[in-house]
């Protein structure tokens, strides 16, 4: 099996009942192993896990079971998760005992590969975590962007833009990571190396709702000298923007001061409506499921 072009493919391809690479023994046989006996991998690129996204997938393992087997790998007299992190820690949490695994005999190279793969095809790894591991990749195995990409099937300039963010401040690496603002938004403010300005530019994205391209002119325009740099906003306001926007899981824009100002929470269906006004009000949410 040609690792390097059915990496892209999903892990169904990476597993197909193929000839492996040398080194690589394939058992696609499930086995049923207790929990203290897998370990998480230090290899891992996922840093951050949503608690409300873990507590639903916990409920569906409650109610139907561990319905695709994560990938482990036997290592120091345990089996090291390669691929299901997400569903071994749900797992974890609900109370399950035994966990359906298939064992792979694999090297740390293919099992970060796999890692990636699997995150990457579920879009629920953070530009920034993305960028890390990626970099991550290219100084332990000292290969190149072109390497990479060949073997996780993807584009070098997706493998390049998505390193470039690490080069962002750490405002905007925050802002990123709490999806404050997007990864275009996030490369578009790679031109600005002052923090004062980034800083500014920053917080006119937020304010009034940016798109990429205006951000994008926005930059070119302050570059240029024909916008001064705003000052900076108050850092209590944006510790509790920040808050709320964690808490409400949707973007939250405070325009004002501490004293006296405006908040404004967005929402984008029916649903997430009252998704936020359950969070708001519990009691009256109860209520209604009492109703």
């Amino acid at each position: 099996m040609n690792t390097n072009k059915r990496l892209g493919r999903g892990l169904d391809a990476l597993f197909a009942s193929e000839q492996a690479p040398p080194g690589t023994a394939v058992d696609v046989t499930t086995h049923l192993l207790p929990r203290n006996e897998i370990v998480p991998s230090p290899l891992q690129p996922r840093r951050h896990f949503d608690e409300a996204a873990l507590d639903a997938l916990g409920e569906s393992i409650r109610s139907h079971g561990i319905l695709e087997p994560i990938i482990v790998r036997p290592k120091d007299g345990h089996f090291e998760i390669v691929a299901g992190e997400r569903r071994f820690q749900a797992a974890i949490h609900v109370g399950v005992e035994q966990i359906p695994v298939t064992i792979q005999d694999i090297d740390d190279r293919t099992a970060i590969e796999i890692a990636l793969s699997e995150n990457l095809e579920r879009e629920d790894l953070s530009p920034i975590e993305v960028a890390a591991s990626f970099n991550n990749y290219l100084t332990r195995f000292q290969t190149t962007q072109d390497e990479l990409a060949r073997r996780l099937g993807k584009d070098r300039s997706t493998v390049a833009n998505l390193i470039r963010l690490l080069d962002l401040p750490e405002a905007a690496r925050t802002a990123l990571e709490n999806k404050t603002i997007t990864a275009g938004h996030a490369r578009a403010l790679l031109p600005l190396k002052d923090e004062q300005q980034l800083g500014a530019v920053l917080a006119e994205i937020v304010q009034k709702q940016l798109s990429v391209r205006q951000t994008e002119a926005l930059v070119r325009r302050v570059l240029g000298g024909k916008v001064r740099a705003k000052p900076r906003p108050d850092a209590a306001l944006v510790n509790i923007q920040e808050t709320m926007q964690k808490l409400l899981a949707t973007r939250v824009n405070i325009r004002g001061k501490v004293n006296k100002g405006v908040i404004e929470i967005s929402y984008f269906n029916q649903e997430d409506l009252l998704r936020i006004l359950s969070i708001l009000n519990p009691r009256e949410d109860s209520r209604g499921d009492q109703a």
